[in-house]
C-alpha cells in the first residue's frame, strides 16, 4: 500500500492508513509503539495487503492500557516490558492465530502428560544356563515357598547340549541369583583373595616351606610368624610369590577364604599404614592415606 502524495512518509502513518483501508483490521485505541509485529511493518513497506499475511489481524499492542493475555505460568502481557527482547523469551513471540494471541495454561512441573499405570503383564519367561552341578540345590531351593518370581529348572543331558541346568523365571535377578552362582563356583573353581604388600622392606615368605609363613613389615622390623594361620583351615591354601609382595589365599568356600584372608591382613597391617603406606591391603582396595602432621 503506497500513500498518495509524498513518498517520504513515516512507517507509523503508512501502517495507520493500511489498517483503516482493510476491513479485517480492528481500530486501535492507543498509539502505535515499537511492539508492533515485525510482519505488519515489513508487509506495509513492501506494499502488500494485510489480508495476504498468514494471520488476519495484528496482535494488540503492548502498553499500560493494552489488553493482557496469559504467558508461561499464567503471565500477563501487561507485566512484560514493551521492548521486543522481553517477548523473545516467551512462548508467544512470533506466534499468531486468526483472532490474535490466545492464552494457554502450562504447568512447568509436569513435563509429560499423565500415563496409565504400568502393567507388566503378560510376563515373559526367560532361562539362564548353568553347569549340571547346579542341580545339587534341588527342589528345596528352586521350588521353595514365598518366592516373588517363582523359579523353574530343567536338568538336561544329551550329546548336543551336554550336562546343563536351565533355570527359568520372569525376573532376571531371580534366575541369576548369587546363591546359584556361588554353589557352582564352590564345586568347580573355588574362590581366591589376593593380599598385596607395598613399601620398602615389606616382604612375606615361607621359611623353609609351607606352612611356615614369615612376614617382615619394613627394613629392620621384627619378623612375624604366621604359621598358625596357615594351619587353621586344612582346605584353604596360602601361596606366596617369589618376590614376596603377593599373598594368595584360595579355598572352596567364600566364607572360609574371606575369614582367613582378613585375619592375615590384620597381622600384615602396621599401625602407621595410613601415613607411611607400608603394609598389606586387598587387591584393588588400597588403604586410605592420611597426611603426615607437620611440626
Amino acid at each position: 500500500l503506497k500513500p498518495s502524495g509524498s513518498t517520504a512518509c513515516s512507517s507509523t502513518t503508512m501502517i495507520g492508513r493500511a489498517m483503516a483501508a482493510s476491513p479485517w483490521v480492528c481500530k486501535l485505541k492507543q498509539p502505535l509503539s515499537r511492539a508492533v509485529p515485525r510482519q505488519v511493518g515489513e508487509a506495509v513497506l513492501r506494499g502488500q495487503a494485510l489480508r495476504q499475511l498468514p494471520y488476519a489481524a495484528p496482535a494488540p499492542l503492548l502498553g499500560s492500557g493494552g489488553s493482557s493475555w496469559g504467558l508461561l505460568g499464567r503471565r500477563d502481557f501487561s507485566s512484560a516490558r514493551s521492548g521486543t527482547k522481553d517477548l523473545r523469551g516467551t512462548q508467544y513471540f512470533g506466534v499468531e492465530w486468526f483472532e490474535g494471541r490466545r492464552p494457554t495454561e502450562t504447568n512447568a512441573q509436569m513435563v509429560e502428560m499423565p500415563k496409565p499405570p504400568f502393567d507388566p503383564k503378560p510376563y515373559k519367561l526367560d532361562f539362564a544356563k548353568y553347569p549340571g552341578i547346579a542341580s545339587g540345590l534341588g527342589a528345596e531351593y528352586y521350588y521353595r515357598e514365598g518366592q516373588r518370581s517363582p523359579l523353574t529348572y530343567y536338568h538336561m543331558r544329551g550329546a548336543t547340549s551336554g550336562d546343563v541346568v536351565c533355570v527359568g523365571a520372569t525376573d532376571s535377578r531371580a534366575r541369576e541369583a548369587r546363591t546359584i552362582d556361588n554353589f557352582v563356583k564352590e564345586r568347580t573353581r573355588g574362590f581366591a583373595v589376593q593380599l598385596v604388600l607395598e613399601g620398602r622392606g615389606v616382604k612375606a615368605y615361607f621359611e623353609p616351606k609351607f606352612p611356615n609363613l614369615k612376614v617382615r613389615l619394613g627394613v629392620g622390623a621384627k619378623v612375624r610368624d604366621l604359621t598358625e594361620y596357615c594351619l587353621r583351615d586344612p582346605d584353604v591354601e596360602v601361596h606366596v610369590s617369589k618376590k614376596g609382595d603377593l599373598v594368595v589365599v584360595s579355598g572352596p568356600n567364600k566364607a572360609r577364604v574371606g575369614t582367613l584372608a582378613y585375619r592375615l591382613l590384620k597381622k600384615m597391617q602396621p599401625i602407621l599404614l595410613p601415613y607411611t603406606g607400608k603394609g598389606a591391603h586387598f587387591a584393588h582396595h588400597p588403604a586410605r592415606r592420611k597426611a603426615v602432621r607437620k611440626k
